[in-house]
């Protein structure tokens, strides 16, 4: 009988023995057969028999209720002008000079020639020239006549105002200055600032680099107050009504007392007023661009100027004629052409034409200073004598005024929200 050969393990059959060995060998599965009874609870999940209310969090003090009004930042009026020197000393009358020359909205060169100008002409030799003209407006007790004036005008608008306000004199060049200011309102509790340049009319050079100045000196200050700036005011009738008044107590109305009332503004240079042109269209491309204040001229000085000249001849009552502007203090270095008519050639040209006795206002200032007294009540006086006039009297400036002082809180209450002079 013949034996089979027994076939290799993998091609056997699968009998149920091998199965289960099979089977046996695999992984356990699970125990899926249900629970019978409920596990057996332990003893953190036992309710309890008494209720435990957890302690209470320690209260914080800064929640509790407030035993008083909560505090309010006070509101500071800054009263911003040019700037006068610390002394008549030709060393600080030359810190002056440097600051405000320095300034790019005032010499607006190229900064490599304006260093060349400044430094090698105009620094060694006008600071002396400039001290001695100080010397002769300058007061024996109270000094310079444009800080003593705004000072005075700032003791009166802040007794007008209440205590509610901190009213403020900043220079922009020279102390008291802007910087130092906006740190003393800082320390006392000033949050928020209505800055007030005092020139009435809009220059670059006066208004403009004023609002530049103080937005820096806001800026350095850690918590930065709030401010709000009062625009030009050449046509407010707060502005023209208080030098109207002033003017007519001088000449009466009419301009019965004189024969002839010269306005003169502080001039720009021309290309200033160009600048302000943003349409091209209007300045010195028109006759008579500036009789009139349109989109185009809004911000020129000229055309400003202009409209506070016609706004106070009217309240004085003054016929055409008998009136006239002119434009003064030039600077070669900032320009070679300034806006015109000149003061000085219309004082030569009015005593050549007859006048005899003139008055002479300069309303693009509030305070009197070395462009009013020196350079009109002295020299101006000197050139219009000697090319034949009689007399030459100078009208005084706002000053510190009851009238304007008056004028300058409805100009505030015009400017600022409402509610801020209640």
């Amino acid at each position: 009988m013949a034996f089979l050969p027994t076939p290799p393990l993998a091609l056997r059959p699968v009998s149920s023995f091998t199965r289960t060995r099979t089977r046996t060998l695999s992984p356990r599965r699970p125990n899926r057969r249900p629970l019978l009874t409920p596990p057996r609870a332990t003893a953190a999940a036992t309710p309890s028999s008494t209720t435990v209310t957890p302690a209470p969090l320690e209260s914080q003090a800064e929640l509790a209720p407030e035993v008083s009004p909560p505090f309010r930042g006070r509101t500071g009026i800054l009263l911003v002008n040019i700037g006068t020197p610390a002394s008549l000393s030709v060393s600080d009358v030359r810190e002056y000079l440097r600051q405000f020359l320095g300034d790019p909205r005032v010499v607006d060169l190229n900064p490599f020639l304006k260093w060349f100008v400044l430094n090698l002409f105009i620094l060694p030799k006008r600071p002396a020239e400039s001290a001695e003209a100080y010397a002769s407006i300058w007061d024996d007790e109270r000094g310079s006549p444009l800080l003593f004036h705004s000072q005075d005008f700032a003791e009166k608008l802040a007794a007008r105002l209440g205590e509610k306000y901190d009213v403020a004199i900043g220079m922009q060049y020279c102390e008291p200055n802007v910087y130092t200011v906006m740190e003393d309102f800082r320390a006392r509790g000033v949050d928020r600032v209505i800055v007030v340049p005092m020139y009435p009319q809009y220059a670059s050079s006066s208004t403009g680099a004023a609002i530049e100045i103080v937005y820096k000196a806001a800026a350095k200050v850690y918590s930065t107050p709030y401010l709000h700036t009062v625009p030009a005011f050449f046509d407010h009738p707060a502005y023209v009504n208080s030098y109207a008044s002033i003017i007519r107590d001088v000449i009466g109305v009419g301009c019965k007392k004189y024969d002839h009332l010269l306005m003169s503004f502080h001039g720009v240079p021309q290309q200033h007023c160009e600048l302000t042109d943003e349409t091209g269209l209007l300045c010195q491309k028109q006759e008579n661009c500036c009789s009139s204040i349109v989109q185009a001229n809004r911000n020129c000085y000229r055309a400003q100027s202009f409209a506070s000249a016609r706004r106070i001849a009217a309240a004085c009552e003054i016929p055409d004629g008998k009136y006239s502007i002119a434009f003064q203090s030039r600077l070669s270095a900032a320009g070679p052409v300034w806006i015109q008519p000149y003061t000085d050639f219309e004082l030569v040209k009015l005593a050549k034409a007859g006048v005899k006795r003139l008055a002479v206002v300069v309303p693009s200032f509030t305070a009197d200073c070395l462009e009013t007294l020196e350079e009109i009540g002295i020299r101006g006086k000197e050139d219009f004598i000697e090319a034949g006039g009689e007399s030459l009297d100078l009208i005084p400036c706002l000053n510190s005024s009851d009238v304007w002082t008056e004028g300058m809180l409805q100009i505030l209450k015009d400017s600022c929200p409402m509610e801020t002079f209640d």
